[in-house]
């Protein structure tokens, strides 16, 4: 995959000298971004950094060194700049490769529990024999039933998100939400 956006990348450095930033961006989305979405869940799931201090998956890294490349051929950047990649996010508006799967997974849950699909439903539930309700009833909050840790980055993640979007039953608001949480997580 790293290679088929490093060949993506490559003809958007060949478009640059033609093209404007925001064209740049739109054609980027479509060669590049859309390639790193589409196998997000194959490898990114797993690999979740929800803190600065979380180990990075040598997958993650590659995939986002070749983000990184496209963002310099977006801004017009070179290495020797030293600019920092977190700088070139925020003035392209565009989310690293594990905000990127954050905001996937989140709305993959947000998803299964509006729309009631059935194995992703159940992979996060609120699960007691009692009649008590509780503070963690009461915030919505889930505990996964699974011990893969997909099933434990998505009960980090879901827990962390607002209540706004835990609650809400449009996906505008939902996507807003899962991107604002998305943004606040480590590059």
């Amino acid at each position: 995959m790293t290679s088929e956006v490093n060949y993506a990348t490559s003809i958007l450095r060949r478009l640059s000298d033609h093209l404007g930033r925001k064209e740049l961006k739109t054609i980027a989305d479509g060669l590049v971004m859309s390639k790193i979405r589409y196998c997000l869940p194959v490898f990114g799931g797993e690999s979740l950094r929800l803190q600065e201090t979380d180990p990075q998956s040598v997958v993650m890294q590659k995939v986002q060194r070749s983000q990184n490349e496209m963002l310099r051929v977006i801004t017009r950047v070179r290495r020797r700049d030293h600019i920092r990649i977190k700088d070139l996010l925020e003035s392209t508006n565009i989310m690293s490769v594990n905000q990127t799967t954050a905001y996937g997974l989140l709305m993959e849950l947000w998803k299964a529990r509006e729309f009631g699909v059935p194995v992703l439903e159940d992979l996060l539930e609120r699960r007691r024999d009692d009649e008590r309700v509780l503070r963690s009833d009461s915030a919505n909050k889930v505990c996964t039933i699974g011990s893969d840790k997909l099933a434990i980055n998505c009960e980090r993640l879901w827990n962390l998100s607002s209540k706004k979007f835990k609650t809400t039953n449009l996906l505008k608001i939902a996507k807003i939400e899962a991107k604002n949480l998305a943004k606040t997580l480590p590059v």
